[in-house]
C-alpha cells in the first residue's frame, strides 16, 4: 500500500481533535490533575504536594486499519479514530482516579520498537503513534499515569 497522506500531519490533527474530547470524557471532579512533561517509563515517581505518586498506570489502545485514508475527514476521524483510542484509556483512568486526590500524567518514553509518526496531547500524558509502513496502518494511543 502506498502512503497517500502525511503521517505526521495526521497524528498532529488527531491530537488536536482528541484534546477536547479527552477532557469532556474524563471530567475530573474530585482529583487534581498534574502533568509532568518529562518522558517516563512505568514505575517512575513524581513528588506531589500530597505525597509520592508512582506512575504505574500504563494503558495502550492499538487500532489496525486496512485503509485509514477513508477515516481522515474531521467528521469520521472523531468516530472511527479518536473515540476507539480514547475510550478504553479514559475508562481505565476514570476507574483508578475515583475517590483519589491527585492524578499525575506523564509522556510515555519512546521505545526502541516504535516506528512511524509520533504526536502528543498537550497538557496530558498521552502519546499517539501512527505506523503506516506495513500492509496495514496501526494507530496506537498510550498514556502513563499514577494516582494518589
Amino acid at each position: 500500500m502506498g502512503v497517500s497522506f502525511d503521517s505526521q500531519d495526521v497524528v498532529n490533527r488527531l491530537a488536536l481533535l482528541a484534546q477536547p474530547r479527552l477532557y469532556e470524557l474524563l471530567r475530573l471532579s474530585s482529583a487534581r490533575h498534574v502533568y509532568d512533561p518529562m518522558p517516563g517509563l512505568p514505575g517512575a515517581k513524581y513528588f506531589a504536594e500530597e505525597g509520592e505518586v508512582i506512575l504505574n498506570g500504563s494503558k495502550r489502545a492499538v487500532q489496525p486499519y486496512q485503509s485509514i485514508e477513508r477515516f481522515l475527514s474531521p467528521e469520521k476521524a472523531i468516530s472511527f479514530l479518536v473515540e476507539p483510542g480514547l475510550l478504553p484509556i479514559v475508562k481505565a483512568i476514570a476507574l483508578d482516579v475515583r475517590g483519589r486526590k491527585v492524578l499525575v500524567t506523564r509522556k510515555p518514553a519512546p521505545r526502541e520498537s516504535d516506528r512511524g509518526a509520533v504526536g502528543y496531547l498537550s497538557g496530558f500524558g498521552m502519546r499517539l503513534l501512527l505506523d503506516a509502513a506495513g500492509p496495514e496502518t496501526t494507530l496506537t494511543w498510550e498514556c502513563l499515569y499514577g494516582v494518589l
